[in-house]
Parts: C-alpha cells; sequence; structure tokens
C-alpha cells in the first residue's frame, strides 16, 4: 500500500469536507447520504459500497477513504468492527456491502445516541471514482454521462473541472485514444439539499452501489416505467437499498431492485411489489416511515402494459382515457387525444382542465411533431412518447422557435366576392385575366362577348359570372366544353371556394384533420381545422381557413408542406 498517496489525498478531501460541512449548499452541488456509526468514544462517518468484481479493499480504502495515514492499525480495528462480516480483510468478494470509515470525530461534534445516524452531506466526487479503458469511438463525457444514466447536458456543472483534476495525464478531453486509462467521477444518486440536514431514527436512508458502464449501457426492465412516470413529476429509483430504522431489529433492508419505488410530488410513494412479497412486519415498518404510501402488486406473467395501467390508475385514480375530444374555442380548431393513457386533471372555478397523453411507441420517428406537442403544451395539454428503451418526449428534437422575421399566412381579402375571387385564385397559383374575349352558341347564333377568365398552366380555364349571364347563357357557354363560376353578391367566401373547387375539378377536403405522428391513428392526437384543403398542382397542398392559427400550428403545417391562405374576415 503506497502511504504517501493517501497522505496526498488526505489534506485536499479533508479541507473540501471541512468546508463543505460548514456552509450550505449551492448551485447544483450533488449531495449524499452518510452513516455514522459509534466507535467506543468516537463518531465514524462511514460510506456504503457494493463490492465488484475486481475490487481490492485497500484500493478501495486509497479511492473513499484517508484515515489510515496516521493510525493504520487504528483504522484496520475500525474497518474489522464495522464490518464484521468480513473474516478476512484482504478476502472480499463481488456483492458484498461494506462500510468504509471516512472521517473520525468526537461525539460532541454530531449529537450522539445509541442508534446509527445518518447525515446528508455535499458529496466529495474527487476521492471516488470508477477507472475505465476507453474502446474505439468513446469519447470521455459521453462515457461519463453513461455510466450514470444520464445525457451529456446533464452532468452537474462542476464536472468537467473535476473529471479534468483526476486526469491530470490527459491534456485534452477530446483527444483520447483506445486503451488509455481514465478516472470517471462517480455522482451521488440523491438530490441536491439546500442545507446540512440530520437524519434521525424517524427517517429512512438509501444507499445505492455504482453499476458498471457495461451494465449501464444495457436497457433497465423498468426503463419504460421510469420514462412514464417522470413527465408526472415521479421518480423511479430501481437499484441499491433503502435502510429503515427498526426498534430491536436493527435496519429493515429494502433491495430496490425487488422493490422498486416511485416518488411522487408532496412525498407520495408507491412501491412495486414485483412477486417476492413483503412481510407483514417490513411492511408494518415502511407505511410507518413512509406516509402516504401505496403498494402496486405485479402479478406473476402480467403484462409491461397492464402493469403500467395499475400504475397510472392508482396515480390519478379512474380518469384515464384512451380518446379525448377538445374544442379551442379561442381559435376554431378542434383537438382529438389519442394513446395508450390519457390522465385527466380536473380544472377549477377559473382553471381549465388539463391533460397528459401518454403513448407507447416503438420507433423514434413515431414521436408527435414538436411544434404541435409546444402547442398543446401552451394549453394544459401535455403529449409523452415512450419507447421501449424508456426515451421520452424529454428527449424530442426540439420544436424550431417561431421566426417573427419568417412571412405568416397569406392574407386573403373576403371584404367583397369579387376581390376574393381574384386573390384566391391567384394565391392557389392561377392566373386571373379581365375582358378575354368569348364566342359560343346560343339560340342558334353566335355571341361574341368578353368574359373574366381563371386559368393555369394545366389548361385549366374556368368562366366567371358576377350575374352579368342571363336566361340560359351559362348552360349555352357549358354545352361548348367550358366551365362556368356563377358568384353572386350574397355568396359567403365559404360556399364561392366550395364551387371554385368542384367546378375546376380540384381535389379537396372540407374541414381537414392533420394527424400529429406518423404511426397508429388510434393511438394519433390529431386537430381539425375550419377551411379547406386542397391538392393544387405544383403548388402542392393548400389549407384556406379563417381560423387565427398561433404560430406553433403554423409551423406544425408547414413541416408537412402545408401552404395556409387565411381569409380576412369581412
Amino acid at each position: 500500500m503506497r502511504l504517501g498517496l493517501i497522505a496526498w489525498l488526505a489534506i485536499p478531501f479533508l479541507l473540501v469536507l471541512a468546508v463543505l460541512w460548514c456552509y450550505p449548499a449551492f448551485g447544483a452541488t450533488p449531495y449524499k447520504t452518510y452513516v455514522i456509526k459509534k466507535y467506543k468514544t468516537w463518531d465514524i462517518l462511514c460510506d456504503t459500497y457494493t463490492v465488484r468484481r475486481g475490487d481490492h479493499i485497500w484500493e478501495l480504502l486509497r479511492r473513499r477513504g484517508c484515515m489510515a495515514e496516521r493510525d493504520l492499525a487504528n483504522f484496520t480495528a475500525i474497518l474489522r468492527r464495522l464490518n464484521p462480516h468480513i473474516r478476512n480483510v484482504n478476502r472480499i468478494y463481488p456483492g458484498q456491502e461494506i462500510l468504509i470509515p471516512l472521517k473520525q470525530m468526537k461525539s460532541q461534534d454530531i449529537t450522539s445516541g445509541a442508534v446509527d445516524r445518518f447525515v446528508t452531506i455535499p458529496f466529495i466526487p474527487d476521492i471516488l471514482y470508477t477507472d475505465y479503458t476507453l474502446h474505439p469511438g468513446d469519447h470521455v463525457l459521453k462515457v461519463a454521462a453513461e455510466l450514470h444514466g444520464l445525457q451529456v447536458h446533464q452532468l452537474p456543472e462542476r464536472y468537467l473541472q473535476t473529471l479534468k483534476r483526476l486526469n491530470p495525464g490527459i491534456k485534452n478531453l477530446n483527444r483520447v485514444y483506445p486503451g488509455q486509462k481514465v478516472r470517471i467521477p462517480e455522482i451521488a444518486s440523491e438530490g441536491p439539499s439546500s442545507e446540512i440536514a440530520l437524519l434521525g431514527p424517524s427517517s429512512a436512508r438509501r444507499s445505492t452501489g455504482t453499476p458498471s458502464l457495461e451494465r449501464r449501457r444495457q436497457a433497465s426492465p423498468w426503463s419504460t416505467l421510469s420514462a412514464s412516470v417522470r413527465p408526472l413529476g415521479g421518480t423511479l429509483i430501481e437499484s441499491g437499498h433503502y435502510f429503515f430504522p427498526a426498534k430491536d431489529k436493527g435496519n429493515i433492508k429494502l433491495d430496490l431492485s425487488a422493490f422498486p419505488v416511485i416518488e411522487l410530488a408532496g412525498g407520495r410513494r408507491l412501491l412495486l411489489d414485483t412477486g417476492r412479497r413483503l412481510s407483514e412486519d417490513t411492511e408494518n415498518v415502511i407505511r410507518a416511515f413512509w406516509k402516504p404510501l401505496t403498494i402496486v402488486r405485479k402479478e406473476p406473467g402480467e403484462s409491461r402494459r397492464s402493469l403500467l395501467d395499475k400504475v397510472f390508475r392508482t396515480i390519478h385514480g379512474g380518469e384515464v382515457r384512451q380518446t379525448v375530444d377538445i374544442a379551442m374555442s379561442d381559435i376554431g380548431i378542434h383537438v382529438t387525444l389519442r394513446g395508450d393513457w390519457i390522465l385527466v386533471q380536473k380544472g377549477g372555478e377559473h382553471s381549465p382542465p388539463g391533460y397528459h397523453c401518454i403513448t407507447l411507441i416503438t420507433d423514434p420517428h413515431e414521436r408527435i411533431s414538436a411544434a404541435l406537442r409546444d402547442y398543446l403544451a401552451g394549453k394544459n395539454i401535455r403529449v409523452s412518447d415512450v419507447l421501449p428503451e424508456g426515451v421520452d418526449e424529454d428527449t424530442n428534437p426540439e420544436a424550431q422557435e417561431s421566426d417573427p422575421a419568417k412571412p405568416g399566412p397569406l392574407t386573403v381579402d373576403t371584404s367583397n366576392p369579387e376581390i376574393f375571387v381574384v386573390e384566391f385564385v391567384k394565391a392557389i397559383g392561377c392566373s386571373y385575366d379581365w375582358n378575354v374575349p368569348l364566342s359560343f352558341q346560343y339560340a342558334g347564333s353566335q355571341v361574341q362577348t368578353v368574359t373574366d377568365l381563371i386559368h393555369s398552366e394545366d389548361g385549366l380555364d374556368v368562366i366567371v359570372d358576377f350575374g352579368d349571364f342571363f336566361g340560359d347563357t351559362k348552360s349555352a357557354i357549358e354545352a361548348a366544353g367550358l366551365k362556368v363560376l356563377s358568384v353572386r353578391p350574397e355568396d359567403e367566401v365559404s360556399s364561392i371556394a366550395r364551387d371554385f373547387f368542384r367546378t375546376a375539378g380540384i381535389s379537396w377536403t372540407e374541414d381537414p384533420i392533420f394527424f400529429g405522428a406518423n404511426r397508429n391513428v388510434f393511438k394519433t392526437t390529431s386537430v381539425t381545422i375550419p377551411g379547406f384543403l386542397a391538392s393544387q398542382g405544383a403548388q402542392g397542398k393548400i389549407l384556406l381557413t379563417s381560423a387565427p392559427l398561433p404560430p406553433k400550428v403554423c409551423d406544425f403545417l408547414e413541416e408537412r408542406k402545408i401552404r395556409v391562405l387565411k381569409m380576412k374576415p369581412r
């Protein structure tokens, strides 16, 4: 054992620990819960650790403890006292849980007592790390993120500085090579705390071991559930252990791999019984600490969907649906939510109801449009798509911010029918010509006149009659093989548009439905927009509507290559 290296580590460790012990936390500094054990007249601050393959006790102590340098004999005695199940400190085995002494303190430093106590203090990442050998294609930050089950942008703000300090031999973290060894700092699983908190016998403590990188890279069997409850403000804890102080029985240990726990806002918890069944005594102890607590039991052979259904119904009672129709009265469109689970939150006297639509998908390309998702979120409607490996809407491509400088929908004047017809046909890519000579047979005579004509490059020709044709003139013109659009002063613009599409032979749909994702329509949210959707040759699809569409809805339509023509109200 190289005592010089331990001595080198001892000074910064004690200084950092002392500073963080005295001052409140700030920023996003991680915190971790430690156990305090009694040894003679001393309090010993300890860390829990689950032994992994290849671990050696003295290497762990070099990384996690610095007491041995001052008094190796006393330290070894403390180590053995804290770990009576280890007969030979030179022989430890994967899966063993051990307590590693970190600091020896006088009992008056922390309120003493007969039972174990727990303290939450700032986590010291410089002392705790995992050795990793780089493989071809590895990137240091990506490796670190995967080790902790995070995305790179989710790593703590100061993580990069800690990573650099632990690897002084690597000048540039972006220039690493296969076979190179790096030290990856560990991160506490507990969330940040605003102050140093002493936890007495009335509190439960969670301890976790850090899984290997290879294990992290494999999808957890609970990843779908974890991703599904995350948008609801829930956190699934599926590894490590919770310890509950039990009178006259020591600590009761809850194995979170067998009994995952969902922690919700307000302190509510759901414990998932995967089939091992808690003993009555254990359940009573847990319920004494966790109030409120609901136990959700997974039956043998029960499907993932069935378990999720139980969880959602437990969280939201009976308010779970698969289809909900919502009228957006402010803009005149209609939204139909469709998914595996729609959780309904009843509104108050002055607040509208809220909805959360959760759908299991099999491919990232099945996600809902980011623009439509963002529009719905602004209406208190949240849509979450969950992949089998647990990727949810949080990793959806971000919708582009609406550019205020970008031209909005083209507005068509509807102040009178004649102006509307001219602007409308030009907007959809046709030409409008006035006083075009026209010759046709009428009552056995050849009639010469002038008229307005709509035509396009693909050969479309439509004669426009604003009430100038009398008698059977229209029928005579149509008998000559020409098409006539009749427009009267009292006609509504919607009926004029409908007659034009019909006369010109243009394919159109009234009050079209737009689906938000490319997947099974029975699980796809859609919006219905009042107006007409037409397909006009090279112009593509065109939506004529009087609805005041918000920018995000326009972005959604633009994604689908749909031009919007807005009919200005009279």
